[in-house]
C-alpha cells in the first residue's frame, strides 16, 4: 500500500490542517464549524509490530504457525514502518488504519514449511548429512522470524539482473548450514531400515578431513561463498542507491541544509548538503552528485569480485585481482519526505497469501524449491 500525506489527499476538506492529534492514538478532524463538528478517529497501535532492516515489501504480514491459530506476529518492512510512524506523527488517520485492515494483511502460515523441513530429514541422515539450518528453520525445527521476513521480501520484490546467472534464485551454499557425520556403511547394507543419526553414530565430523586435496577445496569453497555473499550485499546496496539518485527530492533540515542517511548491509552513511540556502535545486543535486560517486564505487568493487570469483570458478591458479576494500549502502531514513530502498534477497519457497504480491508496489511474485 502507497503512503499518501494528507497533502496529496485529493479531498482534504476542509483542511489538512484540521487534522489534529487531541490526545495518543486518537485524531480529530473539525469541520467548518470547528465548535460544533467535529469527527474523533481513533488510530491503530503499533505495539507488537516489528519490522526487519534492509526490507522495502508493503504491507503488514501476520506469521502464524497454522492457519486455525487466532494470533500471529506481526512484522512488516522496515521502509513500511516507517511510514506508519510518520502517519501517527503528521495526525493522518487513513494510511495507518487501512493498513491494519484485513484485507491488506497478509497471513502466512509455517506449518506447511515446517512439514516440508521435517520430510527430508531421514533421506539427509542416509547420505550422512544434518542440516542445522536451512534457511529460516533451524535443526529443532524454530523459525528464525527476521530471515523468514527477508525470504519474503525476497519472494515478493521483482528480479533484477544479478539474478540471471542463477535462474532467479539463490545458490544453496548460501541458504543452508549443514555438517556430516559417518555411515556405517556395512550396517547400512544390511540394515536399509535402520535410520542412523549423528546422535548415534559417533557424531559430527568436519567437511574435508584431513586430506590435503579436500581440504584446499573446501577452502576454495568457503572463498567462493564469502565473495558470493559480499556480491549480493553489494547488488542489494546498488539497487539502493540506485533508487535514490533517481529521487526528486530528499529530506531537508531548515533552509539551507539537505541530509540523507542510508542505513547500509556493510555501513550506514550520512549524505549532506549545507552550501546552498534556499535553494533546494541546488541542494538535492549536491546529495545526488554524493550518491552517484559511491554508487561508482559500489560498481568498480563488484566488478573486482566478480573477476576474483570467475578466477576461483575456473580453478584459474593465477593470481586473482584483489578488491581494493570500499563501504557499501543500504536502505535509508531521513528528517522529512524519504524513498525506498532495494529489496533484499532470500530463499525459500511457498506458503504465503496469494494476495502477497498484488500488495507490494510493483512487484513481480516468485519463489523457489524450498530445499
Amino acid at each position: 500500500m502507497q503512503y499518501y500525506r494528507l497533502y496529496d489527499l485529493r479531498n482534504q476538506y476542509p483542511s489538512i490542517s484540521n487534522y489534529v492529534t487531541t490526545l495518543p492514538g486518537k485524531v480529530n478532524l473539525y469541520g467548518l464549524y470547528p465548535e460544533t463538528n467535529i469527527l474523533p478517529i481513533e488510530l491503530k497501535s503499533l505495539d507488537g509490530v516489528k519490522f526487519v532492516k534492509d526490507t522495502t515489501f508493503r504491507f503488514i504480514v501476520k506469521i502464524k504457525e497454522k492457519q486455525e491459530d487466532k494470533f500471529g506476529v506481526l512484522y512488516t518492512s522496515e521502509k513500511y514502518f516507517k511510514n506508519l510512524e510518520s502517519s501517527i506523527k503528521e495526525s493522518n488517520p487513513y494510511f495507518l488504519n487501512n493498513s491494519f485492515n484485513d484485507v491488506f494483511v497478509v497471513e502466512v502460515f509455517l506449518n506447511s514449511f515446517v512439514s516440508l523441513f521435517e520430510s527430508f530429514v531421514p533421506k539427509e541422515y542416509s547420505a550422512g548429512v544434518v542440516v542445522l539450518k536451512n534457511n529460516f528453520i533451524n535443526k529443532d525445527k524454530s523459525i528464525d522470524y527476521d530471515a523468514f521476513v527477508k525470504f519474503l521480501d525476497w519472494i515478493v520484490s521483482p528480479p533484477n539482473l544479478e539474478e540471471i546467472d542463477t535462474n532467479g534464485v539463490i545458490i544453496s551454499q548460501l541458504l543452508i548450514n549443514f555438517r556430516e557425520f559417518e555411515i556405517d556403511q556395512e550396517k547400512a547394507y544390511f540394515y536399509p531400515d535402520q535410520q542412523q543419526t549423528p546422535e548415534t553414530n559417533g557424531g559430527l565430523i568436519d567437511n574435508g578431513g584431513t586430506n590435503p586435496a579436500s581440504l584446499a577445496e573446501a577452502q576454495r569453497l568457503e572463498q567462493i561463498q564469502k565473495i558470493q555473499t559480499e556480491l549480493l550485499n553489494i547488488n542489494q546496496d546498488i539497487i539502493t542507491y540506485s533508487t535514490y539518485i533517481s529521487q526528486d527530492d530528499y529530506p531537508n533540515s531548515g533552509l539551507s541544509t539537505s541530509i540523507l542517511k542510508v542505513f547500509g548491509v556493510l555501513e550506514e552513511k550520512e549524505y549532506v548538503s549545507g552550501k546552498y540556502f534556499l535553494n533546494r535545486k541546488k541542494q538535492n543535486e549536491d546529495i545526488r552528485k554524493q550518491l552517484t560517486t559511491y554508487l561508482n564505487s559500489l560498481k568498480s568493487k563488484k566488478d573486482s569480485l566478480d573477476l576474483e570469483l570467475k578466477n576461483l570458478n575456473s580453478n584459474n591458479v593465477t593470481q586473482p585481482t584483489q578488491p581494493t576494500p570500499t563501504p557499501t549502502g543500504g536502505s535509508y531514513s531521513g528528517t522529512n519526505n524519504g524513498g525506498s530502498s532495494g529489496g533484499g534477497n532470500s530463499g525459500g519457497g511457498g506458503g504465503s497469501s496469494d494476495e502477497a504480491n498484488n500488495r507490494n508496489d510493483g512487484p513481480y511474485g516468485r519463489a523457489e524449491n524450498f530445499r
